[in-house]
């Protein structure tokens, strides 16, 4: 019996160790670029703003999202344009910190950053937002692919006492 147990104990940790080590696995050039193209060319944008400290009532806007790949396939650089709001987002992978990194610039001359970690089994990045201002404001985007023509995303900003400042949940649909 304590035999038996043993071997199931090593299979468990042996099981949880390799998903562990497979989770931290940097990705290849390759592998960073198939991920990067699942962005890429024209998309038709809808979000819906709920209620918070930063949105005053609940908006739904409309616009359009153009993607390329830029600087040797390297970088994806994102144009949104939204109602009377455009921003460009510049998206790359960083093989020294294994994750992806995203700068957002927005046409009233305010920028952030955030960090992403792709989950391949679920088609989901998950970007963490970086609070340079030390204002203690967390951020999280999921960009879940439901299919190569949808992507669906939610934003959650939060101070740190956990009041929302602003909740989006947004669809992106291949034109």
């Amino acid at each position: 019996m304590q035999l038996v147990m043993k071997k199931l104990i090593l299979i468990i940790l042996t099981s949880v160790l390799s998903t562990g080590m497979l989770n931290a696995q940097k990705l290849s050039k390759n592998a960073a670029f198939d991920i990067l193209t699942k962005w890429e060319g024209k998309w038709k944008n809808n979000a819906v703003f709920e209620k918070s400290v930063w949105t005053d009532k609940r908006t739904e806007t409309r616009g359009t999202t153009d993607t390329n790949l830029i600087l040797s396939n390297n970088y994806l650089e994102i144009m949104v344009y939204n109602d009377n709001n455009t921003s460009k987002h510049i998206i790359c992978y960083d093989q020294n910190s294994s994750q992806f990194n995203r700068w957002e610039f927005k046409s009233d001359g305010s920028n952030t950053f955030w960090t992403g970690k792709w989950n391949k089994s679920d088609k989901t990045m998950t970007w963490n937002y970086i609070d340079f201002s030390n204002y203690g404001i967390n951020g999280k985007i999921i960009e879940n692919f439901k299919s190569d023509e949808i992507i669906k995303i939610s934003v959650i900003m939060k101070d740190k006492n956990g009041t929302s400042l602003l909740k989006v949940n947004s669809t992106k649909e291949k034109t």
